[in-house]
């Protein structure tokens, strides 16, 4: 697919984000951030929590199936279908990565690793807003919100990191809603009683 036009987005927001937010406190706490999202594991361990919850179990299981629909639809398919390069292997935006030194591999020395996998959509944004959103359809919001915002803060740590463009985390979120959504549906309809 051709991601053409939304290059101009995207440069613009990783400029916005380098010259406006970029800071050593950010620097320290973004990259603890991501690794909440890397593979999932976070929402994973949190949604078989839940499975031993009472209040929380049916969380768990809407959870634990928007994990699973997120895993084989966005990184087994999406990812391949689209097969969109990182922006640090995009030509069009070496200007932004001038700022970071070179590794021995020819590739910018971020603040966290760099990804092998295609970029489109964001896999931690996916999984993130997944987890959060099938907690809030539950209408768990203790839980619910404090876990959106957590979700907001990962994805927008794809950016800050610059390991995504802004558009795979904007679509990475819009996808991972979905995701809850069928999984609240289907759960409610073949596991619990219809409400």
């Amino acid at each position: 697919m051709d991601f053409s036009a939304f290059s101009a987005f995207d440069h613009a927001i990783f400029a916005w984000i380098q010259t406006n937010i970029w800071c050593p406190f950010l620097d320290a706490v973004m990259p603890v951030i991501t690794i909440l999202g890397e593979g999932g594991w976070f929402w994973i361990v949190v949604a078989v929590l839940f499975l031993f919850m009472k209040k929380y179990r049916k969380s768990g299981v809407t959870m634990a199936f928007a994990l699973i629909v997120m895993l084989i639809v966005n990184d087994l398919i999406l990812k391949n279908v689209f097969a969109r390069v990182r922006p640090f292997n995009f030509a069009e935006f070496a200007d932004l990565y001038a700022r970071f030194p070179v590794g021995a591999n020819g590739k910018p020395e971020l603040l966290t690793s760099l990804p092998s996998s295609y970029s489109f959509p964001s896999g931690h944004t996916s999984c993130s807003f997944a987890a959060a959103t099938a907690i809030l359809l539950n209408k768990k919001w203790k839980v619910g919100i404090p876990a959106f915002v957590l979700a907001i803060l990962i994805g927008f740590s794809r950016n800050y990191l610059m390991v995504h463009y802004p558009t795979d985390v904007l679509f990475g979120a819009l996808f991972g809603a979905l995701y809850a959504v069928l999984a609240y549906f289907l759960i409610a309809k073949y596991v619990y009683p219809p409400f």
